[in-house]
């Protein structure tokens, strides 16, 4: 009969078996948008099954060694929990002979299966507040069971390996961390890519102000924010008005730096929850949270004043720029994109007069004007 599995592993061995399964710890896979699934689950299941309950319960709790995302409070519940894991896996390993193929995928099968069922370390890494699971996690359990069970071949190919060449199967072992390591780095490059080039292709390349883009993103969001119950918010279309003759008189690259000069004094003038957005030519959107119905003129005038009382630089000479403002109140009554359409509606309406703000006109107030007209007849 074979010897049980683990009684002759090597303190080496137990070294280079835990190491691997803390380094491998810092390998995950996302399987949600907050989730994620380390690779150390089958790499703590080897080391389990071979060295034993003693080396699985410290490759259980290696897999914290090197970790720092959490509070060191959660850390020692995960690390606690992964040694118990570990040690559970040792035990239910040293109760099967390994001999043949045949008896690797039994003990790979009954060490995953153990594993699997024992992983308390995700639960408790996906436990929100109040103790609850994350709807992430929910909905991610079978990218989990797969990250789990798909590496069964190669585990039990390390088992079968270990029987006769403990050294081959370590090295078996490492260039598979390797692999998965190399991989892990280059699509961790590949998302800071995607990362970047998205950020870039919400972004005006003149103004560095966020675009048209991220205007739609940023709408659908704070429809949400107000949705769930806050206050509304102000959106402002602004027009600059005569930039045309900025262009003709000093050129087009004077006319570039206005712009991005309008964009810095904006900016700087307004809250930090205020967002400034290039809307294309001499038109900006301002999107305003926390702003209510009898403050929306007072803010869509204040932004006409930013522009109109202080002169800018032109080629080294002041001068006055006026801009135009139509602005609407966002609420969960319509779509952004509605909101909007009757914004650009009501700053053309104001390019009429130009250096004018013009207020949508609630059907309240609409109804209180006629009734006032009806009482002075």
């Amino acid at each position: 009969m074979s010897p049980a599995i683990g009684l002759d592993t090597g303190v080496p061995a137990a070294i280079v078996l835990v190491t691997l399964t803390a380094l491998a710890e810092l390998i995950d896979v996302r399987v949600g948008r907050r989730t994620r699934v380390s690779l150390a689950g089958p790499f703590l299941v080897a080391a389990a099954l071979v060295g034993g309950p003693l080396v699985g319960a410290c490759a259980g709790a290696s897999t914290e060694a090197f970790t720092t995302r959490d509070p060191w409070r959660k850390r020692a519940l995960c690390a606690a929990a992964g040694a118990l894991q570990g040690l559970a896996i040792g035990l239910v390993g040293e109760q099967f002979a390994l001999g043949g193929v045949s008896g690797a995928v039994v003990v790979a099968a009954a060490g995953l299966l153990t594993g699997f069922a024992l992983n308390g370390r995700v639960v408790l890494r996906a436990l929100g507040r109040g103790f609850k699971l994350r709807p992430e996690l929910r909905a991610a359990w079978r990218p989990i069971v797969v990250g789990w069970f798909l590496p069964a071949p190669l585990l039990v190919v390390f088992l079968y390996v270990f029987q006769t060449a403990p050294g081959l199967a370590l090295a078996f072992a490492a260039g598979l961390l390797l692999v998965a390591a190399s991989a892990h780095r280059y699509r961790r490059r590949l998302e800071r890519t995607l990362a970047g080039e998205r950020s870039r292709a919400r972004v005006d390349a003149l103004t560095s102000a966020p675009n048209r883009y991220a205007l739609t993103e940023a709408l659908t969001a704070e429809q949400a924010r107000i949705r769930r119950g806050g206050r509304t918010a102000a959106l402002c279309f602004l027009d600059l008005d005569r930039f045309k003759s900025v262009n003709d008189t000093y050129g087009y690259a004077a006319g570039d730096r206005l712009l991005v000069d309008v964009h810095s004094r904006l900016r700087g003038a307004l809250r930090a929850s205020d967002l400034v957005f290039r809307w294309g030519g001499e038109e900006f959107v301002v999107l305003a949270p926390h702003v209510e119905r009898a403050e929306l003129a007072d803010f869509a005038e204040r932004l006409r004043l930013l522009l109109s009382t202080r002169p800018f630089a032109i080629d080294g000479r002041p001068r006055t720029i006026t801009g135009s403002v139509g602005a609407v109140l966002l609420d969960e009554g319509r779509p952004g994109e509605d909101a909007l359409e009757a914004a650009s509606r009501l700053v053309k309406k104001a390019k009429q007069t130009r250096n004018a703000a013009v207020v949508e006109r609630t059907p309240e107030a609409a109804g209180k004007q006629q009734r006032s007209r009806a009482a002075g007849m």
